[in-house]
């Protein structure tokens, strides 16, 4: 027969040992009007059970009619070598159409072939469901494998800019820690160096005198001179080692102001002669240089 494209329609193709009972096939197809009430075609009746040409023939069929006495040998080959997951194959059983003087009869030839193809046709619908919901299955598993593969493509581009934020932080910690041991290599030895503490100048001169601090200038002034080692005074501050050796500055300090204050008279007439300066003694714990009278000067 013709091979054409029908497809709303179900493709059938009978296999049959011989040109004989491929005719009588024939003329048993012409007459049960298959594609008029049922909407299938015999597109194909392959008078042969040679191997390669049936596989040729037989490619793409929905259903598949094997010709033979039963389920013999050559059906078994045959279903074997052409059974897929798309078609259905069906037994055109020739003990079914010979009669008694075993000659064969058209009318039971067409039933056969009826009965055959609609059986066959029910299995193939029922395989065809199961084919549409694998189809089904599929297409869930083809959206979510996309939507995976979206979410994926998006991890590697953030991936990626975290990779770049993380070797910019390691840039970053490297110049830190480049810069922390320059710092600690600058400062290594700071634990060794005394570190001065700061007072408040009038606080410390009241809580010690128990006086106003009037003549800030003055203590400045004799710091300055003196520089006493690890006292810093100005600014209304004092810095020293410890609060006890700020007092320890701030008494010589006094001392010698109320040492030049009593004595300011006397030292103007002495400076003003021409003979030596002659310093009062001054208490042994002190250390005052005899120029202490004229730094203000």
């Amino acid at each position: 027969m013709e091979n054409g494209n029908h497809e709303t329609k179900i493709d059938v193709r009978i296999i049959v040992s011989g040109l004989d009972i491929a005719q009588l096939v024939s003329k048993a197809v012409n007459n049960i009007q298959l594609e008029r009430d049922y909407n299938i075609v015999v597109s194909s009746i392959i008078p042969t059970v040679e191997l390669d040409i049936v596989k040729k023939v037989a490619g793409g069929a929905d259903i598949l009619l094997i010709g033979g006495y039963g389920h013999d040998e050559t059906y078994n080959i045959l279903f074997n070598e052409l059974k897929t997951d798309f078609n259905n194959i069906g037994l055109f059983d020739y003990n079914s159409i010979i009669v008694e003087d075993e000659s064969i009869d058209d009318k039971l030839a067409e039933k056969e072939i009826l009965n055959s193809i609609i059986k066959s046709t029910l299995s193939y619908s029922l395989n065809l469901i199961n084919i549409h919901a694998i189809e089904n299955k599929l297409m869930k598993v083809t959206h979510n494998y996309n939507n995976l593969l979206d979410d994926y493509n998006q991890t590697v581009k953030e991936n990626e800019i975290l990779t770049q934020e993380n070797n910019e932080l390691r840039e970053d910690i490297s110049e830190v820690k480049s810069d922390f041991n320059a710092f600690k290599l600058r400062y290594e030895d700071i634990y060794s160096k005394k570190i001065l503490e700061i007072f408040s100048l009038y606080d410390l001169w009241q809580d010690t005198f128990r006086q106003d601090l009037k003549d800030e200038e003055r203590i400045v002034i004799a710091t300055d001179k003196f520089k006493p080692d690890n006292v810093i005074v100005g600014q209304g501050f004092i810095a020293a080692e410890s609060k006890s050796k700020a007092i320890e500055w701030l008494k010589i300090v006094r001392t010698a102001l109320i040492f030049v204050d009593d004595n300011s008279d006397d030292l103007i007439k002495d400076l003003s002669s021409d003979s030596e300066p002659k310093v009062p003694e001054v208490r042994d714990d002190y250390d005052i240089s005899n120029t202490f009278e004229n730094f203000w000067d």
